[in-house]
């Protein structure tokens, strides 16, 4: 069984790490012998230094591993709920990013016809921005957005230009990562349709 496109897409932008390299890492420390906290923690040690929140893109390889290994239905979780993630790159910083987010949301009372169980919320870190919000029938939806990691062009590029025209060079290429994820879904059919609602609505996301 192998994990979809998307399930893996947001980790290894936010950690500049190719699946294949994270996924023989936790092959490595075990596999299918290794129970979730243990792929984990492998995945944290390979993580750290790379991304702020280390832990929590870990426990997101973890999932996504078990899942191609059999171990987990596609969006299933420990708890047995399920959940799904959507995401898009947009150019820009996490701020501004999260800004567009805001102005697709603004006016909204619920998403998928579900309504807002109470205001949305934001947050944010030097390199992380969040939104939030809690949805009537008890599901839970965050935008964790984040910069990518600088591709190996902008790298030479940043090089080629020396010190004086590096900063314009990252500047111009400033691009982040809007991961949107639902989570405590009742079934894997809904997993299906969130995932078919969200990428609509991320093709208003500019």
């Amino acid at each position: 069984m192998t994990t979809r496109p998307g399930s893996t897409a947001a980790i290894e932008s936010a950690t500049g790490l190719p699946w294949s390299q994270i996924s023989a890492a936790l092959d490595a420390a075990g596999g299918a012998d290794t129970d979730h906290a243990g792929l984990a923690a492998a995945a944290c040690t390979l993580f750290r230094g790379k991304v702020d929140n280390a832990g929590w893109w870990a426990q997101t390889a973890a999932v996504a591993y078990e899942q191609q290994i059999g171990r987990r239905l596609p969006g299933q979780v420990s708890d047995g709920t399920f959940q799904v993630s959507v995401s898009k790159t947009l150019p820009g910083d996490p701020a501004q990013v999260l800004a567009a987010v805001e102005t697709l949301m603004a006016g909204r009372t619920g998403l998928g016809g579900v309504d807002f169980a109470e205001e949305p919320t934001t947050s944010g870190t030097e390199k992380w921005q969040y939104w939030r919000a809690k949805l009537a029938d008890g599901t839970r939806v965050t935008a964790t957005i984040g910069a990518t990691a600088p591709t190996r062009d902008r790298k030479q590029a940043e090089g080629a230009a020396g010190e004086s025209g590096r900063e314009a060079v990252r500047s111009a290429d400033v691009r982040s990562t809007a991961a949107f994820q639902i989570s405590r879904l009742g079934s894997a059919g809904a997993v299906e349709e969130w995932r078919a609602w969200f990428k609509d609505l991320l093709k208003e996301l500019r």
